[in-house]
């Protein structure tokens, strides 16, 4: 097994220790494990972000239980960030036939996406909006 590499900043290991809240300390908890399995060496900051895992259909009960836990904390993007499509059309589900039940789970899914700061712009193709996402540096 290679040895750790990654190096925090003072700044990213505060986070990581909980100085800014428990729901920063999760994100970085996560961001550091994904960071240690592809070997990286620190940390890049990011000027946007695409955010997927938003269909109610792949996440289920547990990732909106999950996603509303950690807006409940206080999660916040630090960067603008949109979201990808949803499990369904947000306006025309009736007329598409989708359930009830399902419907307002997505919903509530996409409101807590909304919560920490994500725009529900619900589209795979971000490049494409007037306030697209910035390039990577």
């Amino acid at each position: 097994m290679a040895a750790d590499v990654l190096a925090l900043s003072p700044e990213e290991q505060a986070m990581l220790a909980g100085a800014h809240g428990p729901a920063v300390q999760r994100a970085m908890e996560m961001v550091v494990a994904l960071a240690r399995i592809y070997g990286a060496r620190g940390l890049v900051e990011i000027k946007s972000a695409q955010v997927a895992g938003v269909s109610y259909a792949n996440i289920g009960d547990s990732g909106l239980a999950f996603l509303s836990h950690w807006a409940d904390e206080g999660a916040k993007v630090r960067a603008p960030a949109l979201l990808n499509p949803a499990g369904m059309d947000l306006q025309a589900w009736r007329e598409m036939g989708v359930p009830e039940d399902f419907a307002a789970k997505q919903l509530a899914l996409v409101q807590v996406y909304a919560r920490m700061g994500v725009k529900a712009t619900c589209t795979c193709a971000p490049y494409l909006l007037p306030t697209n996402p910035l390039p990577a540096l």
